[in-house]
This record gives C-alpha cells, sequence and structure tokens, in this order.
C-alpha cells in the first residue's frame, strides 16, 4: 500500500499586536502547520494570534493564540511566555494535546463541541 502526504498548504490566518519580534508570525505558522498536517479530521480553518504586551513590569509579555477548526470543533490553545518563542512553544505544546484529545475521542466515537482545558 501507498500512502500519499496531503501537499496542500493549508492557509493559517495570522493577527499581530504590539512589538511582534521579526520572524515570530512565521514560526508559529510553521509549526502550527506541521501539527495540523497530522490532523485526525480536515482543517477547515486555523489562526494565529500573537501579542507583545508593552508594559515592562509585565512578567510574561508574549502571548500566542491559535485556533483551529477541526470539521466544525472548535480547538484552542493559549500560551504567555517571557519571549514570543517561548510563548509560540507552549500553545504549539497545548495544540498537539488537545489535537490528540480530539483524535481518541472521534476513535471512541465521541465528540466535544469544543477541546480546551482551562
Amino acid at each position: 500500500m501507498v500512502i500519499m502526504a496531503d501537499t496542500r498548504i493549508l492557509h493559517v490566518q495570522t493577527e499581530t499586536r504590539g512589538a511582534v519580534p521579526e520572524g515570530a508570525v512565521d514560526l508559529a505558522v510553521h509549526r502550527v502547520r506541521s501539527l495540523l498536517r497530522a490532523a485526525s479530521e480536515p482543517v477547515l480553518f486555523a489562526r494565529v494570534k500573537l501579542a507583545m504586551n508593552a508594559d515592562p513590569a509585565v512578567e510574561r509579555p508574549a502571548i500566542a493564540q491559535v485556533s483551529v477548526d477541526l470539521n466544525g470543533q472548535l480547538i484552542r490553545a493559549r500560551a504567555a511566555g517571557s519571549t514570543m518563542r517561548e510563548a509560540v512553544g507552549h500553545a504549539c505544546d497545548r495544540l498537539r494535546i488537545r489535537l490528540d484529545r480530539a483524535a481518541r475521542a472521534r476513535r471512541r466515537g465521541q465528540r466535544r463541541d469544543s477541546l480546551h482545558a482551562h
């Protein structure tokens, strides 16, 4: 049996707020696309929001948020970090966990309208 990889490139909508470092958007999009290639169901939409808080008193000023429509099921992940790279890494780790959880629920015949833990 030959398994062909899905060669379509998923469009990931991006939004930024504040002084987001150069290259952070590309990093986030790359990481999210890598995770979504193995999604258990079709990905209908994906968005990454990156924000940097300008207040120097904020301990973790970088915020990364990912929203994914997995065949009608909304999956979200959000994380803060001292750097944007850290925030993106944590948000993608959380997204991977939630995608895995959605795949397991699908295999068991269960489906929740939204998979996001607090």
